[in-house]
């Protein structure tokens, strides 16, 4: 069973609000969307960049980089240049405040495609 971490209260994060979080050392986007909290992993999967940094536009977060999108309800990427989902997190809101299970899946940070010879 996964094990859930209390990060804030439901008052810390409005409607139409991202906040990161550190998690066991690893950076979690906390949003509000219309009174629904969604959380996954803070980093732009195309290059590195905290997405919450990049504002919500409605159920989506910019990367604040390269203007790549992301639906935070599923973690789907929406738009290039990104092309992999964002790993999501488990939310559970008890007695005012928010929890979060971390997702054992990472945004993979360096490694890219190489040359072809």
């Amino acid at each position: 069973m996964a094990q859930f971490h209390k990060i804030a209260g439901v008052d810390e994060v409005s409607p139409g609000e991202v906040k990161q979080y550190r998690v066991e050392e690893r950076p979690v986007a906390l949003c509000n969307v219309g009174g629904e909290f969604h959380a996954f992993e803070d980093i732009c999967t195309h290059q590195f960049a905290y997405l919450s940094e990049g504002g919500l536009e409605g159920d989506r977060i910019k990367c604040p980089r390269h203007g790549a999108l992301f639906d935070v309800r599923i973690g789907e990427a929406k738009s290039l240049p990104a092309l992999r989902p964002v790993p999501k997190h488990d939310v559970k809101v008890e007695d005012g405040h928010v929890y979060v299970a971390l997702n054992p899946k990472r945004v993979k940070i360096g490694g890219g495609r190489g040359r072809r010879r």
